[in-house]
């Protein structure tokens, strides 16, 4: 596979990324000769090879979600419908309908403003319950748009979490929730961080693998 892109900086070593769209990425130190680049690419050839085939049949896997004509809402997948004479989405069984006849840029706004009317009365509330079973207090919850982050702590003790959490399985909601959550005691990712996860989710490392194939999800919207 050859690179999407190349990007150089002051860094010492190359390292390689596959991006949400299977893509490959190299960032390599700016004096590096780029026959040296490639030849350290076609030797990790099998590793790129299977990473981007795996997020390929996720993405292809979930073409109707990344083309916003379903959506996830708390791990379960629902079509998107638009229906006429309706002012507001109305989640149904198994739908999100929205009014007819968007054009597709409002069509994902119309989405984007029905989960994040749902964040109060779903994420904050789990927050709250979650932390109290951990005898943690925080500063602040607030709701981030970001296609980068779950979530965050501060070192003040503000926790951030980002509202495409809804996409996600309550199960996966809880690992956020609880990983940041272990912030406020430990700042880092040490062992002591990992034994304070662990101690609430026993099963975090499951819970780390699946999370890591939803993160097409955080690049909509």
């Amino acid at each position: 596979m050859e690179p999407k892109e190349i990007i150089r900086s002051n860094r010492r070593s190359l390292a390689l990324t596959i991006n949400e769209n299977g893509e490959l990425i190299v960032h390599a130190p700016k004096d590096m000769p780029l026959y040296e680049l490639m030849d350290f690419v076609n030797k990790k050839q099998s590793w790129i090879d299977k990473k981007s085939s795996s997020i390929n049949f996720v993405l292809q896997k979930n073409r109707d979600i990344v083309s916003y004509n379903q959506l996830f809402f708390l791990g379960k997948r629902y079509n998107v419908v638009e229906t006429k004479g309706i002012v507001n989405p109305y989640l149904t069984k198994d739908s999100l309908l929205i009014p007819g006849g968007l054009p597709f840029g409002k069509r994902k706004k119309v989405m984007h403003d029905w989960y994040v009317s749902n964040v109060e009365t779903t994420i904050v509330p789990r927050v709250q319950k979650i932390s109290n079973s951990m005898h943690l207090t925080y500063k602040t919850i607030q709701i981030i748009n970001s296609k980068a982050k779950w979530g965050m702590c501060d070192s003040m003790k503000n926790l951030f979490f980002n509202w495409k959490l809804l996409m996600l399985s309550p199960e996966l909601i809880d690992y956020v929730i609880v990983h940041e959550l272990s912030h406020i005691l430990e700042m880092n990712h040490s062992p002591k961080f990992w034994h304070i996860v662990g101690s609430v989710l026993p099963n975090y490392k499951h819970y780390q693998q699946v999370i890591n194939r939803c993160l097409f999800l955080i690049k909509l919207y």
